[in-house]
């Protein structure tokens, strides 16, 4: 499943990416990684998940979320989440995200 936008996967009063709350972007950002590189869905297209790297890099410093810690700057500069660490709830979440939106 290939999707335009983050808009177009989520419900209908999620904002675009560019408009989310700094702090949203850390769970989509950590989502969407695990969605594409553990389970090979693609729920952002390219530009997105690059727009949304590169926001979340760009905020770095007001961004308070508690899985943060999980994040590498360095991996978000360079627009990929494939060395990353997940915790059981975020695969879980990430599952109950793409399910409810297939």
């Amino acid at each position: 499943m290939m999707l335009s936008n983050l808009d177009s996967f989520l419900t209908d009063d999620v904002p675009f990416v560019e408009e989310i709350s700094c702090h949203r972007l850390v769970p989509f950002y950590l989502m969407s990684s695990y969605l594409y590189y553990k389970k090979d869905k693609s729920v952002l297209s390219d530009g997105d998940y690059d727009m949304l790297c590169k926001r979340l890099y760009k905020e770095w410093d007001n961004v308070k979320h508690p899985h943060k810690h999980l994040i590498d700057k360095e991996s978000l500069l360079a627009g990929t989440g494939y060395q990353l660490k997940y915790t059981n709830m975020i695969m879980g979440a990430a599952e109950t995200w793409y399910g409810e939106n297939e």
